[in-house]
């Protein structure tokens, strides 16, 4: 029997940070969403929004932020694609725009136009990186939709970006340790390259140059540090589905239950309590 090719081997290697921009956009992959978690996000979409002040940039920016809460990301990239076009050379502008069309791009199912987006939206968190060189944000942001593009490219360029995306994360946390956002995404990093089993990992190491040691419990332990900074939804879950691979199911099931019962602060929180829901039928069913 013909072996398939070594590339065949090795499984998509991220799925960012989704919802909490991770990252709170940082999970599966936005783009590889489930037909009824899709369905959430899309809903989003359909509330009203508020008009924007136009009297400055920060309190455009502050508005926009606000706005995040209606999932109302293409008019939100709208928004700063013109506040980018005024401002070209303002890097607060350009990685929230960087964010904001990955956010747009897992909503699209044509996989060109998601590639074009997540290209676009690396190219601009490259700017802002090389504006603002000591803001955690913005190398989070690269470290997001590197993660993103990931998702959607060929091996080789999976195993590349996915350095950028814990390179970034890193740094991100370096410039700011009190950046929850950055602790989850570097999370998320380390569950995924985890779950490669000794194949994958041996083929990546020799055909691709390998990449970064990664555990587990180096998961957890982001996954802990960025719940103790700042609780949300997806830290509970992305803990919880950790301890699991861990063979800790009571503590796992402490976290997916708090996951369904903490109250909503972001849009992507229904995503969430919907995943911890399954999960734990699934841990009863097993």
């Amino acid at each position: 029997m013909r072996c398939p090719p070594p590339a065949a081997h090795v499984p998509v290697l991220f799925a960012v940070l989704f919802g909490i921009w991770a990252v709170p956009v940082l999970a599966q992959a936005p783009s590889d969403l489930a037909p009824e978690d899709r369905a959430v996000l899309q809903a989003q979409e359909t509330l009203t929004s508020t008009p924007l002040p136009s009297d400055s940039i920060d309190a455009r920016l502050e508005a926009l932020e606000d706005e995040r809460q209606t999932g109302e990301f293409r008019r939100i990239m709208q928004e700063l694609d013109a506040l980018a076009e005024e401002h070209p050379e303002h890097g607060g502008i350009l990685w929230r725009l960087a964010r904001t069309r990955t956010d747009v791009a897992e909503r699209i199912e044509d996989e060109e136009e998601r590639k074009a987006l997540c290209r676009k939206a690396l190219s601009e968190a490259e700017q802002a990186v090389d504006l603002l060189p000591n803001s955690s944000n913005a190398h989070l942001t690269k470290a997001v939709a590197a993660g993103r593009l990931a998702v959607i490219s060929g091996t080789r360029q999976q195993v590349e970006l996915s350095r950028t995306v814990r390179e970034y994360a890193d740094r991100a946390i370096e410039l700011d340790p009190d950046n929850d956002l950055a602790y989850h995404v570097r999370g998320r990093w380390h569950f995924e390259v985890a779950q490669l089993g000794f194949f994958a990992r041996r083929v990546v190491n020799l055909v691709y140059g390998g990449l970064p040691d990664a555990s587990f419990e180096e998961a957890r332990a982001d996954y802990q540090t960025a719940l103790d900074l700042e609780e949300r939804a997806v830290h509970h879950f992305e803990l919880g589905r950790t301890l699991l691979e861990m063979d800790r199911p009571g503590r796992a099931r402490e976290h997916l239950r708090r996951t369904i019962t903490m109250p909503q602060r972001d849009v992507t929180d229904p995503i969430y309590k919907e995943r911890a829901r399954r999960l734990l039928q699934e841990m009863d069913r097993s």
